[in-house]
């Protein structure tokens, strides 16, 4: 189900601007902004929309794969929200590219930046943060171990910057802004195409990639709700927030008593975190510098395109 068409106005904007886009100089011209980095994705304010967050998504081989990664999109979407998650109003669209594979863009409002749950933890008060945090988890817990009658789960990430939350976190329920990556999985398998979230891996490691498992690997660990914690809290470091490690961990370890909580339930102690985090960093500062030999050995060498916009030197 890839919901009702998008707008003519959004889809011709975004058109143009596809076609001008250089992924490596996406801001030269002023058309563009980048807000934001994922591993296929970029989250970019396009001067001609106002107001707005378009989050292109790319690595799709051809026409049918961009198909059905926004007809399961749509269909996760609509499970998220009939679990009663509140998603950020998103519309989909695909835009065809002469001689390429299509890109799929999100299109989103561009909510207050105070809202987000990245600036609650560096600016929040401790009762605002715990606040967040329960309500985050509490969605989490909502979602785990609860299959449909046709055996599939629905998952997702729970890192606070990937929600936004009312004034008083207790009054409204947090919106969730971060749906580009639909974790469904189906009796164990998952619904997500591997090769799309494989494509920005430089060549020469995809097969060790699909050997090892590890993209299945990495979607697994967020059907597992102390994994999901474990994660949300170790990006207080990558915030810059390790002081507020301690009121984490008290909130997740209150949560984890949730008796109805599948997989483990032990405590979460903060060396813990600090291992995950450090080595989930130390893996992905390994993965940025493999793909920027690859876009250069691709842009300089062999001449050809790279369809990725790549973080410049990034603090972890």
């Amino acid at each position: 189900m890839s919901g009702p068409p998008p707008s003519a106005d959004v889809a011709g904007v975004l058109s143009r601007t596809e076609q001008a886009l250089d992924p490596g100089a996406p801001e030269r011209g002023g058309a563009v902004t980048v807000l934001g980095y994922g591993e296929v994705s970029v989250a970019l304010a396009v001067a001609d929309l106002p107001g707005l967050v378009c989050k292109r998504m790319s690595g799709f081989a051809d026409d049918d794969a961009a198909a059905r990664y926004v007809d399961l999109l749509g269909g996760y979407l609509e499970r998220l929200r009939n679990a009663g998650v509140t998603v950020v109003a998103t519309e989909v669209v695909t835009v065809a590219r002469a001689g390429r594979a299509p890109v799929v863009y999100l299109v989103q409002p561009r909510l207050a930046a105070e809202s987000l749950g990245d600036h609650l933890l560096r600016a929040g008060d401790d009762t605002v943060l715990r606040s967040a945090l329960a309500s985050a988890l509490g969605v989490v817990a909502t979602l785990a171990g609860h299959p449909a009658a046709d055996g599939s789960e629905v998952a997702l990430d729970g890192q606070l910057s990937n929600w936004s939350f009312a004034f008083d976190p207790a009054a409204a329920p947090p919106v969730l802004i971060d749906v580009g990556t639909p974790f469904v999985r189906r009796d164990g398998r998952h619904a997500m195409d591997r090769e799309v979230l494989l494509a920005p891996v430089p060549p020469g490691l995809r097969a060790w990639y699909r050997r090892k498992g590890l993209v299945e690997a990495y979607l697994d660990d967020y059907f597992v709700p102390r994994t999901v914690a474990v994660d949300l809290l170790g990006n207080f470091h990558k915030e810059g927030a390790p002081a507020r490690l301690p009121l984490g961990l008290d909130v997740v370890n209150e949560w984890l008593g949730h008796t109805d909580l599948p997989g483990p339930r032990d405590p979460v102690s903060a060396a813990e975190v600090e291992r995950y985090y450090r080595k989930d960093a130390d893996l992905l500062a390994l993965y940025l510098r493999l793909r920027r030999m690859d876009r250069f050995l691709r842009t300089r060498v062999l001449r050809r395109t790279y369809d990725y916009v790549l973080p410049g030197p990034v603090r972890r």
